[in-house]
């Protein structure tokens, strides 16, 4: 199953627990609502994507400018790349640094740095893509530290009642049957 699936599982399973049928409808539902609230305000491409087509684009040769804008055009939604890259063509990646997002000034930046040096334009997308994956990989650890605390609370509360009526009814039910000598 996917990510989506077993959310809306066990939402659907939490909700029938808590709630019963109405329960169970509305714990469907919360899965999908929390992603549709979490992913209604994105609207720009991460930066690993920009990023990594201006690597393809720029190890196969092509120029800096031709590379932004063939970017900007395989990521159309992305505002602030197109109008880098209209500017950029016009007047040059300097001059296009004030029209980038927070995102995208330091690529732009560097870009531009490496063009008016001469370094390795390639090399400068390479090592910002490595830091920008070092940096979300660092970011997902310190998510997934926290994840035995995060879950404390819903195993102690779901989980661990329904293991240990699990483990004890069968002898419970053995004892209350000796005790009243059957329930016929």
């Amino acid at each position: 199953m996917e990510g989506f699936e077993v959310r809306f599982v066990l939402g659907a399973s939490a909700g029938l627990v808590i709630g019963g049928p109405v329960g169970a409808v509305l714990g469907a539902a919360a899965p999908w609502a929390w992603i549709r609230l979490a992913t209604s305000g994105r609207t720009e491409p991460p930066l690993n994507l920009v990023l990594l087509l201006l690597l393809i684009e720029l190890r196969a040769g092509v120029s800096v400018l031709a590379a932004l804008i063939a970017v900007s055009e395989t990521l159309p939604d992305y505002a602030s790349l197109r109008t880098v890259a209209r500017v950029a063509r016009v007047s040059g990646l300097m001059s296009a640094l004030p029209f980038a997002d927070e995102t995208l000034r330091p690529v732009v930046a560097q870009l531009a740095r490496a063009q008016r040096s001469g370094a390795s334009l390639t090399g400068s997308v390479r090592r910002l893509l490595n830091q920008t994956l070092a940096a979300e990989r660092a970011r997902r650890l310190a998510s997934a530290r926290t994840l035995p605390t995060r879950l404390m609370i819903p195993v102690t509360l779901l989980m661990l009642p329904g293991l240990i009526l699990a483990m004890y009814a069968p002898s419970l039910l053995a004892t209350f049957e000796d005790l009243t000598g059957g329930l016929t």
